[in-house]
């Protein structure tokens, strides 16, 4: 697993990093082992919000495509509040076959002794790439996140150069908009949206892995 450092070192990198948008859009629109093709990419506005792309074609859009039209959208979303790439899964229920699993990960970094951990909980990451199965004790207190969340990045592009920030993508299943959070380094590693949380370390990585960068 990376350090905290050098997931910190990532985030920062990635700020500047000359992402190539439409490739890492259709590569996330694999998702990976969930085989799903529908487009993971939404629009942000009022500041934290996000709506899907169809969504700024009124009532009853057309079916969307990824095609000219959509990115022709993408391209005026990023030079508005920007948009949100989803590229990361974080499921605290599902099971996947052990043939699928590139990974299996069990934390050990504790901060208790082990004759009191008793309940382990077991995480799966899913990018386009790669399945991780992260196991952790929950006596740990670390939190993971929760299956109506999504981990990808806040992309923005103004005077010239696009800004990229690792976001937490969180609702409950009721709500027609998502509200994204950007991690931080300034939150205790328990924190659902630390950059020191194990998790996020692991997704950070697996994300960096997904994003393609033009030439």
């Amino acid at each position: 697993m990376l350090t905290s450092d050098e997931v910190i070192e990532i985030s920062r990198k990635m700020e500047h990093a000359d992402i190539d948008v439409k490739a890492t859009i259709e590569k996330a629109a694999i998702a990976g082992y969930l085989g799903e093709k529908h487009f993971y990419c939404s629009v942000i506005q009022n500041s934290s919000f996000t709506y899907p792309v169809d969504r700024l074609l009124g009532d009853n859009p057309p079916k969307i495509e990824l095609d000219n039209f959509y990115f022709d959208l993408i391209s005026r979303a990023l030079d508005d509040e920007g948009i949100y790439i989803s590229l990361a899964y974080c499921s605290p229920e599902m099971r996947v076959p052990q043939e699928y699993v590139d990974e299996v990960i069990e934390y050990d970094d504790y901060d208790l002794d082990e004759d009191d951990l008793y309940f382990e909980r077991q995480f799966t990451l899913i990018t386009a790439d790669e399945v991780k199965v992260f196991k952790i004790f929950e006596e740990e207190g670390i939190s993971g996140h929760r299956r109506t969340d999504d981990i990808g990045l806040i992309v923005k592009y103004a005077d010239g150069k696009y800004s990229s920030y690792f976001a937490v993508r969180s609702t409950e299943l009721c709500m027609a908009t998502l509200q994204v959070f950007p991690l931080s380094q300034n939150y205790p590693k328990e924190h659902e949206f630390s950059f020191l949380n194990p998790i996020n370390k692991l997704l950070v990585e697996m994300i960096n892995n997904v994003v393609v960068l033009n030439d």
